[in-house]
Formats: structure tokens, sequence, C-alpha cells
């Protein structure tokens, strides 16, 4: 008890990491349409408050108007996405030269490889084939009967998914209502101006944080566009450029995902040329994070990149993979709360 009276502080923070920890673990997962509510109506809120003092319109109507405009956008988004991978599907089932073009570059690549060990090059291509069928027939037996017997999973967790969006969407409607209401009667609690503080703090540095990798973000697509387009290595430059730029924002992908296999296909076809730029291009992207991700990232949230990527890491370990969101989210509450007790 003596040691617990001389090292409070110490006790304090080992309890607020173990609280984030439980916290993130169990109790997050039940209260998240809530909470996203919550930081829905509390981004919004200046506007509202505005237009509920100029023109008396209640924040409810105004929230309404703004749930509906968004879910007109995504459902159009999705539509389309989903369109044009439909008419991708029917393309590639109506060009018979498309099977065709994708088994001469299967062996052109067999072929290279024959030359690069010495081998026999028709030894390789029947390997290959074998292998292929091997493949074929492991995916009829196993995988596609499991991928059918977890449709019904999916289609679960597709309902899950609506109903946590509806909670959110009625819960958004319902604060925006008694905003005002809710605060007054949060300051009567002692902890109030503490957990406001810290979420507040937690807000700015999230904010701060999705601005940079925007930013980068933006910056890593241009170049990938312009990458490709140079190299000549598809006719669909600007959706390939943005999907990199994509991947290349998550921490477990990054822009050698797609780049790295891309080239070396490039190389085994002796398209040397495309192969070379786009591997120029997969340095200058490489270096471009390298230089602005710890200027900004390490500006604006005061945490040094290798933390951030920490954890992310120790995030998807403990929580799963919604750990990639979890685990910063985790470290920036746990600085947030330590700066709340910490003296002066």
């Amino acid at each position: 008890m003596e040691w617990i009276r001389e090292n409070k502080i110490l006790c304090k923070k080992i309890g607020i990491i173990v609280g984030v920890y439980l916290g993130m673990k169990y109790l997050v997962p039940l209260v998240i349409p809530f909470l996203l509510a919550g930081v829905i109506v509390c981004q919004s809120w200046p506007l509202l408050r505005w237009l509920k003092r100029r023109l008396h319109i209640r924040p409810p109507y105004v929230m309404a108007v703004l749930l509906l405009v968004t879910a007109v956008l995504l459902s159009a988004g999705c539509y389309t996405a989903f369109r044009w991978l439909g008419s991708l599907a029917v393309r590639l089932g109506s060009s018979p030269g498309i099977w065709g073009q994708m088994e001469q570059v299967l062996y052109d690549c067999c072929d290279s490889i024959s030359e690069l060990f010495h081998m026999e090059a028709s030894g390789v291509r029947v390997f290959v084939t074998d292998q292929l069928n091997v493949f074929r027939d492991q995916a009829r037996q196993n995988i596609l009967p499991g991928a059918f017997g977890g449709s019904w999973q999916f289609l679960k967790g597709a309902g899950s998914w609506t109903a946590g969006l509806l909670v959110t969407g009625i819960s958004v409607l319902l604060l925006s209502a008694d905003f005002e209401e809710i605060k007054e009667m949060g300051k009567k609690y002692p902890l109030y101006e503490k957990t406001k503080a810290s979420i507040q703090g937690m807000l700015h540095a999230v904010g701060g944080y999705l601005k940079a990798q925007s930013i980068i973000m933006g910056i890593i697509m241009a170049l990938s566009i312009l990458g490709v387009w140079i190299s000549g290595s598809t006719k669909a430059p600007i959706p390939v450029g943005i999907g990199i730029g994509f991947l290349d924002a998550l921490p477990v992908f990054g822009t050698g995902t797609v780049f790295v296999p891309w080239i070396l296909v490039l190389a085994l076809q002796k398209r040397f040329a495309s192969a070379a730029v786009l591997a120029v291009t997969y340095g200058i992207c490489m270096l471009t994070r390298e230089i602005l991700e710890p200027r900004l990232i390490g500006n604006r949230l005061g945490i040094l990149p290798i933390v951030i990527l920490m954890s992310v890491y120790v995030g998807v370990k403990l929580y799963g993979f919604g750990g990639i969101l979890l685990g910063p989210l985790s470290v920036l509450l746990i600085r947030e709360l330590w700066e709340q007790i910490t003296p002066g």
C-alpha cells in the first residue's frame, strides 16, 4: 500500500492503459453507433446552431436532410461501382481473346524462367499447367463449398451493418434534438470538463492525422497516375493510380502491393522500359512518403510515425482487423488521459 501511495501517478497511468484496452475490446463494439452519432453531431453542431439562430430551422430537420443526401451519394457510388464491376465481368466473359492473351502471358513467363535457369521450356509449361489444374481441383473441392457455406454469414454481417447504420442515423436525429440539454446535464458531473478536453484532444489529433494522410495520399495518387501513364502499361492510368494511392494509405498494404508484382510481370514479358518506369515511380512514391510522413504526421499529432505503426500492429494483435483503427485511437486516448492526470 505504501508503494501505491508513493507511485500514485504511475498506478493511475497503468489503470488508464488497462481501462482503455478493456473499453476498446469489449465496450466500444457495443456502443459504436452511439459514439459515431455523437461525433457527427458534435462536429456538425456549429452549423446546426447557426441555422437554428439565423433561419429558425430545428437541428433534427437539418441532420435529416444531411443524412438523406449522404445516403443518396453513397448509394449512387455503390451502384456505380457494382455496375462497373458487372460490365467488366461481362466484357471479360464475352471476350474469348482475353483468355488467350492471359495464356500467352503465362507461357511467356514460363519461357523466361526456363531461359533464366537453363531449363526445358516445354517442361516448365507442363509443370505450371499441372499445378494450375491441381489448384483448380482444390478450389472446387474446398474453396467454393466454403464460400457458398459462408454466404449465410455474409448475409448476417450485412444485416448487422445495415442495422448499425440505421441505429446511428436515428441516434443522430435524437441527439441533435436534445444536444443542448445533454450538455447541460453533463456539466453537473465533475468529470465532464476532463472528459470533454480528452475527447476534443482526440478529435483534433485524429483530424490532423486524416488531413496529413489525405495530403500524402493525393500526392501519391498524382505520382502513380503520371508514372503508370508514362510506362504505357495500361489504358486506364487514372483509376489505377487512384487505387494505388488508396492502398498506400493503408498501413498493411502500400504501393508495393501493386507495383512489385506488376514490375516482375513486365520484366518477364521483356517490357523492360515499362518495368523501369514503374520501378522508378515506386521508388519516388516510397521516398515521398518517407519524407512527408514524419513532417506532416509528427507535427500534427505529436507522435512519431513508428509509434503509429506499432499501434496498428499491436492493435491488430489485440483487437483483430479492427485494430487498424482501434490501435492508434487507443494510443491517442491514453495520451490524452495521461495529460489530464499529469501535474502541471
